[in-house]
């Protein structure tokens, strides 16, 4: 005798989960009607209304352990003081919580513990002089910069500059195996390191040179004297009058940072008209030649992933890295500098967002 099917009223949650999870199966209604001996409206309705409301209904589950109030003093608590750990705020809001439930009722409004980003250090009055400079130049267009705007800097590149993390397949066992190690260099060498200047002004005009102590300062080491003696033998007052020349009476810059190296190297350029076009002290993310060093040490982890193992005297290591990092400077698309230039348009946005404060760039 078949028996006689269950009405909807006398389904348990149960049942209703029994249909629920074979329709998550696909199994087709008809089947679940046969398997279970339900009416199969009652199946149709069962499934529909899990649909739109999900696996469970909101509050079937215990109760939370925290109330709205709290939650939403959480998230306040954490936005006042940045710096608070999870249980400074279970403390303060929630005492009889664990860190794990603050942690998720953070995570629920998409407050997550961050590592905080490294800037230089700006105040108000820096702040100030920043947002100033963006409004200034707020209304250059990316053609404009890639025309008006020479860029330079120097960059210490070291031995160890182009070493990165290295990502390897293993099992679980095999963590200490010689070939699933990765030397590192040994504590107490000394580091060594060659200095490059370089310039460039479109996709035409570029350099990458190495700079050589002063022979003459005090310390022996790298000074303005250094660089200018540089930029002189490579003849660049005549690659700027070849530039000027070419643009006729439009104006071009060559924009630097003001660091102490460079106040006298920038004298220097002023005695031979060329143009500068400061920018705010701290300042990288106005400088975009600052992006083609990690463009460099990419290229150079690349090609010499062992280069950090280097031994030998120390004039050797600097000849190698001259000549390694001078290699990966010429494998850089030049199409990279247009980008680079054009790229202010939205570091200048970026400024003025923020106020004159820290940006992405």
């Amino acid at each position: 005798m078949q028996k006689k099917p269950i009405t909807s009223k006398h389904l348990s949650q149960w049942i209703r989960g029994r249909v629920c999870g074979l329709h998550e199966r696909c199994m087709p209604l008809k089947e679940i009607f046969h398997h279970l001996n339900i009416p199969f409206t009652t199946i149709q309705n069962t499934v529909v209304r899990w649909d739109q409301e999900g696996e469970e209904k909101e509050g079937r589950g215990r109760h939370p352990k925290t109330s709205k109030a709290q939650d939403q003093a959480m998230v306040e608590e954490a936005l006042k003081n940045r710096h608070n750990s999870y249980q400074d705020i279970a403390k303060k809001i929630a005492p009889d919580v664990s860190e794990k439930t603050i942690k998720r009722r953070l995570s629920k409004r998409n407050l997550k513990k961050w590592v905080a980003q490294e800037r230089a250090h700006l105040d108000e009055a820096l702040a100030e002089e920043r947002l100033k400079w963006a409004l200034v130049h707020r209304n250059w267009t990316k053609k404009m910069w890639r025309r008006k705007a020479m860029w330079g800097d120097k960059v210490t590149i070291e031995r160890e500059g182009g070493r990165r993390r290295k990502w390897i397949f293993r099992y679980p066992k095999e963590k200490w195996n010689k070939d699933c190690v990765e030397e590192a260099p040994r504590k107490g060498e000394r580091k060594i390191g060659q200095m490059m200047t370089c310039f460039f002004y479109g996709q035409k005009y570029s350099c990458f040179l190495p700079v050589f102590p002063d022979s003459s300062s005090a310390r022996g080491g790298v000074t303005a004297k250094s660089i200018i003696e540089v930029y002189d033998q490579y003849d660049f007052v005549g690659i700027w009058e070849d530039i000027k020349q070419e643009l006729g009476e439009e104006e071009v810059f060559l924009i630097i940072d003001n660091g102490k190296t460079h106040l006298p190297f920038m004298r220097w350029l002023r005695e031979h008209e060329i143009t500068l076009l400061e920018i705010p002290p701290y300042s990288p993310d106005l400088n975009p030649i600052e992006n083609i060093w990690s463009l460099i040490k990419d290229q150079l982890s690349k090609h010499y992933p062992d280069l950090h193992l280097m031994k030998g005297s120390e004039d050797v290591v600097k000849k190698t890295i001259e000549e390694t990092i001078t290699y990966c400077w010429e494998l850089l698309d030049p199409k990279v500098f247009d980008t680079l230039a054009g790229s202010m348009v939205d570091r200048v946005k970026a400024i003025i967002k923020a106020d004159g404060w820290y940006t992405k760039y």
